[in-house]
C-alpha cells in the first residue's frame, strides 16, 4: 500500500446513526404505495420489520429502494497544514454566519477553524481535552466561550453547525443544539482577510498560549454557502503548506435496492 493510500485509509466515510420510521403499506395485492423520505440518509444496511397483518389474514412483503451516489471530498489534515479561505474583501463586517463541517480524529486537542481581525475580534473553534470549545470575541466587551460534547477524539465522524445572526447563536453538535447570545454590545464580527481551517494562520497571533493544529479528517466544509472542500479540491484555495500533495479523497457510496 502506498503512503498516499495509507493516508486516506483512515479517512473513509462512515456514519454511526439509527433512523427509525413507520410506513403505512398497501391494502391489496396490486396497488403500490410510495413513501418519499423528507431528508436523505447515508446507510449500508436497512432493516425492515413488519408491524401488522393484512385484514385478509395474509402476510407478504415487497419493497423497492431507490438510492443515489454519494460523493464525499475528505481532507486529511496532518497537523501541519491549514486551508486558508480568503474573503473577497480584505475586511469583513459580518452580521450573519453559517459554518458547517464534519470531522473525525483520534486527537484530543486541535484548532478546527480560526478567524481574527485587527480590532481584536476573533472566532475560534477547537478541540480541548476531547470537547468542542467555541470562542468568540467582539471588540466591545464581548468574550463568549461555549463548550459542547465529550470524548470527541473517538475516531468517529461528528457533525458541527454554527449559525450566528447578530448576537444570537445556534451551536449544533451531532444534532444537539445549544442556543445562546454572545456577550457584549456588538452585532458584527469584524474579521480581516481570511478564515483558516485546520489550525491557526501562520501570521496570526494565538489568543492564549500555543495551540496545536488539527490532526484528522474533515469533509463537507461550508462557510456562508461556499463549499470549502470543493474549492480546495479544485485548488482554488491556498493549501501550499500541506506536506501531502494529494490530501483529498472522493469516496463514492451508493445505496442500491
Amino acid at each position: 500500500m502506498s503512503e498516499t493510500a495509507n493516508l486516506f485509509k483512515n479517512c473513509q466515510v462512515t456514519y454511526f446513526a439509527s433512523f427509525l420510521q413507520a410506513f403505512a403499506g398497501n391494502s391489496n395485492t396490486e396497488s403500490v404505495v410510495r413513501h418519499d423520505l423528507q431528508n436523505p440518509i447515508v446507510a449500508r444496511y436497512l432493516r425492515i420489520i413488519p408491524l401488522d397483518w393484512s385484514e385478509e389474514g395474509r402476510i407478504g412483503l415487497r419493497f423497492e429502494i431507490y438510492g443515489c451516489p454519494y460523493w464525499a471530498d475528505v481532507i486529511n489534515f496532518d497537523g501541519q497544514g491549514v486551508i486558508s479561505y480568503r474573503f473577497k474583501m480584505k475586511k469583513m463586517k459580518i452580521l450573519k454566519d453559517v459554518i458547517a463541517l464534519k470531522f473525525k480524529t483520534s486527537e484530543s486537542e486541535g484548532v478546527i477553524l480560526h478567524g481574527e481581525g485587527q480590532q481584536g475580534d476573533y472566532i475560534t473553534l477547537e478541540l480541548r481535552r476531547g470537547r468542542l470549545l467555541l470562542n468568540q470575541y467582539g471588540s466591545i466587551l464581548g468574550h463568549t466561550s461555549v463548550t459542547s460534547g465529550s470524548l470527541l477524539d473517538d475516531h468517529h465522524w461528528h457533525s458541527i453547525v454554527i449559525e450566528r445572526y447578530r448576537r444570537n447563536v445556534n451551536f449544533t453538535l451531532d444534532q444537539h443544539t445549544q442556543h445562546f447570545r454572545t456577550n457584549g454590545e456588538f452585532d458584527h464580527l469584524d474579521l480581516d482577510y481570511e478564515l483558516t481551517f485546520g489550525g491557526m494562520p501562520y501570521s496570526g497571533k494565538p489568543v492564549s498560549g500555543g495551540r496545536r493544529n488539527f490532526k484528522g479528517c474533515m469533509e463537507s466544509i461550508n462557510y456562508n454557502g461556499e463549499n470549502i472542500t470543493d474549492l480546495a479540491r479544485r485548488k482554488k484555495l491556498d493549501s501550499s503548506n500541506f506536506v501531502s500533495l494529494f490530501p483529498f479523497q472522493s469516496t463514492p457510496q451508493t445505496i442500491s435496492d
